[in-house]
Order: structure tokens, then C-alpha cells, then sequence
């Protein structure tokens, strides 16, 4: 691995690390060399996940049991990890709820706040305590999970909040980044289009039509290998970064570019 890749010594948190992309963006950091602390509400999943990272590489990966839309809860976490490690250097805010591919008119407001409560405001209160440990020791890097839905509107059945939710957590990056440059703290975003996540795997099964139809809407006719993107956010939490922040990386098959 080139050295500017190298994250030995470094501490990553991510959150929404028991499954999906958030458990490989904790492997892709743990192979790059970070210790990890994952996050999420399920402590048996976090914990069968760290067991099954730390079997495949030399880092040590931590499960943290946290609700990142209570603020005490992220506080105590935020708290208990920085006691331990000494540091936070790196977050991935990963943790969201999934689109619920209902119409606006149809909604209910529990499910609106369910989103936004956890997409964005779970993304704020993150941001907000670990943040406040990046700017005293003047260093950090940032990484939201964003959404092509944020960007575009898709012909399938929308509720808006999940697409609201994405555009807002781009918008809070972009933000942020200008905010805290003076710290020494970069805040980036990534913004995936449709990956073969294992939960999106079972949607499918249910919702091959979906599928069909989505395969129509991208130019390299595939969803994306959750095993490809997890370098992504090694290259955000990297030095090689350094002089990026602001930014939102696209990875969506071209999916945006029509």
C-alpha cells in the first residue's frame, strides 16, 4: 500500500457498521491499517462483525453500542471512545434508514421523521461531538454518505424524505468543510448509487421489476460491488486527500450523467 494510504495509528469510527456499506468501509480502514470502532444499535451484529474484520486483518475493531438519533447516547459514546484511543481521527457517517419507495401523498409523518431523524439529524449529531474532539486536538477527517437520490429524482416511486435527507447531508458537508478548515478538519461525501448489498440482494428477489428497470437507467448496466468502494473512504481518511474537502465523490454506474 503506498504510504500516503497507510492509516496505522489512526482512529476511524464508522457508523451503521454491522451490515451493508458501513461494514466495508470498516474493513477497507482496518486493512489500511486504522483501529476501528463501529457503531450502531445492534450490539450482537457490531460484535460478530468486529470478530469477523479482526479474523481478516492485523487491526483492532471495536463494537460500540450507540442510537445516533438520541444525543446523549452519541455524547457517551464520543466520550467512552476518545478515553480510550486518546484521539478521533477519522468518522464515516454511514448509519441511514432506507428509502421507503412510497409517494409523498401516501406518507406518514412517523416515517417522514423516522428518515430525517436518522439520516440527517443522526449526521448532525455525530459531526457536532466528534467535531468538537477534531477541533480541540486540530486535525480530522470527515466522510458522509450521501446519496445519488439526493441528486437526481428517479422514476420509481419516491417519499422525498430519504432524497431529502441525501441532498441535505451533501449540503451539511459542503458546510461544515468551509467552517472548519481553519481546524485542520476536512468534511467530504460520498454518493453511491445502487450497490449489491445484501439487504438490497432481498429487495430485489421481492422487486425484480425494480431491478430490470434500474439496469436501463445506467450506462454500465450493473449495481455496484460493495467490495469496490470501501477504498474511497481509505483515500478520504488518507493524507492523500489532504487538500481536498467540499467535495462529493459520485460512484453510481453513471447513473447521474443522463
Amino acid at each position: 500500500m503506498a504510504k500516503s494510504f497507510d492509516l496505522t495509528n489512526k482512529t476511524a469510527l464508522v457508523t451503521g457498521a454491522g451490515q451493508g456499506l458501513g461494514k466495508t468501509f470498516a474493513l477497507a480502514l482496518a486493512n489500511a491499517g486504522a483501529e476501528v470502532y463501529i457503531l450502531a444499535r445492534n450490539i450482537d451484529r457490531l460484535t460478530n462483525t468486529a470478530d469477523e474484520i479482526m479474523q481478516k486483518t492485523a487491526s483492532e475493531v471495536y463494537p460500540v453500542q450507540v442510537d445516533i438519533t438520541d444525543e446523549a447516547s452519541v455524547m457517551a459514546a464520543c466520550a467512552a471512545i476518545s478515553q480510550k484511543s486518546g484521539k478521533i481521527d477519522i468518522l464515516v457517517n454511514n448509519a441511514a434508514v432506507g428509502r421507503s419507495n412510497s409517494r409523498l401523498e401516501d406518507e406518514t409523518l412517523e416515517s417522514w421523521n423516522s428518515i430525517i431523524n436518522t439520516n440527517l439529524t443522526g449526521t448532525f449529531l455525530m459531526m457536532k461531538h466528534v467535531g468538537k474532539i477534531m477541533i480541540q486536538q486540530k486535525s480530522g477527517k470527515i466522510i458522509n454518505l450521501a446519496s445519488m437520490t439526493g441528486k437526481v429524482s428517479v422514476r420509481n416511486p419516491s417519499v422525498g424524505a430519504y432524497d431529502v435527507s441525501k441532498a441535505a447531508v451533501e449540503a451539511l458537508s459542503r458546510t461544515m468543510a468551509g467552517a472548519w478548515a481553519e481546524h485542520n478538519i476536512t468534511v467530504n461525501s460520498i454518493c453511491p448509487g445502487y450497490y449489491m448489498t445484501d439487504i438490497n440482494k432481498a429487495y430485489i428477489e421481492e422487486n425484480i421489476e425494480f431491478y430490470e428497470d434500474s439496469l436501463t437507467q445506467i450506462p454500465l448496466k450493473s449495481w455496484g460491488d460493495p467490495d469496490e468502494i470501501g477504498d474511497t473512504v481509505v483515500f478520504l481518511a488518507s493524507t492523500a486527500s489532504n487538500y481536498m474537502t467540499g467535495a462529493n465523490i459520485v460512484i453510481d454506474g453513471g447513473y447521474t450523467i443522463w
